[in-house]
């Protein structure tokens, strides 16, 4: 069933605020939720992450394109949500061949809302880049700006509970924000929402994330043949050596009205 799920973003909750100068008052705070949400395919259990509620079948999608077990929308045969009281179940139904493959993968341990790679029992299937990217996208410093600048506009969520991490994909015709307490949560969302609406990714521009730049964003990145990634905060080494292998420009630090350029730098131009 695909019914509206009954839990919620945000929990309020009164709190008492204790300031150095002895002041001390009463307020609710509004405080991100973060849920277990288990993945279960053809039967057998994959994987266990901490995801916040909303836009659940977008992570689903984003989620299982990005672990490799899916290529398209068309791949996913059929799926359910299942919720109790604390949790959601997705029951997935994949064609044999991919099942095959989450049966080899599934996840020993809980994915915590920090951890987007928890529990994969291998790691060099992530390492390995099979395909470069070659798209010859080219955009300018004010755009990638502009692609933050938007992302944070839309971050509702962080705005009531300063919380929220955010993702924004950017395409020639489109572009999608979404929100959660894990980073890598929100590229899953927002990846989920591309595949689920069947974007070519020879269209693809621009992810930008909310947040630091670690490998496993950009191993998202490579899935989806996104060509530039960017990050308001720093980046890993880890994350520009396999982007400089894939053939993705990570640009870091854009904030405060500069950038830092790690790979194939051709593509960040100057000018509007």
């Amino acid at each position: 069933m695909r019914g509206q799920s009954r839990h919620e973003r945000i929990d309020p909750r009164p709190a008492t605020v204790r300031q150095s100068d002895g002041h001390v008052f009463e307020r609710e705070e509004e405080l991100l939720e973060e849920t277990p949400v288990s993945i279960v395919v053809n039967g057998k259990a994959y994987a266990v992450m901490m995801v916040t509620p909303g836009d659940i079948e977008d992570f689903l999608f984003g989620f299982l394109f990005a672990d490799g077990l899916i290529h398209h929308a068309a791949d996913v045969l059929g799926w359910e949500m299942v919720e109790s009281e604390n949790t959601y179940t997705l029951y997935v139904q994949l064609p044999e061949s991919m099942a095959q493959k989450a049966r080899e993968r599934a996840r020993g341990v809980m994915g915590a809302s920090s951890c987007g790679l928890c529990g994969v029992p291998r790691m060099d299937d992530r390492l390995e880049i099979c395909e470069k990217v070659t798209t010859k996208a080219v955009v300018s410093i004010d755009e990638v700006a502009k692609a933050l600048q938007d992302m944070q506009s839309a971050q509702e969520i962080n705005r009531r509970t300063g919380t929220a991490h955010a993702a924004i994909l950017i395409g020639r015709s489109d572009r999608v924000v979404r929100e959660d307490i894990g980073r890598h949560n929100a590229v899953d969302k927002v990846a989920g929402w591309a595949v689920r609406n069947v974007w070519n990714p020879a269209d693809l521009c621009l992810l930008a994330v909310s947040s630091r730049l670690t490998f496993e964003i950009i191993h998202k990145a490579v899935r989806l043949k996104v060509p530039i990634v960017a990050a308001i905060s720093g980046v890993s080494g880890l994350a520009v050596r396999t982007a400089d292998r894939a053939g993705i420009t990570v640009v870091a630090y854009a904030r405060e009205g500069r950038m830092t350029i790690y790979t194939h730098k051709e593509r960040i131009v100057q000018g509007g």
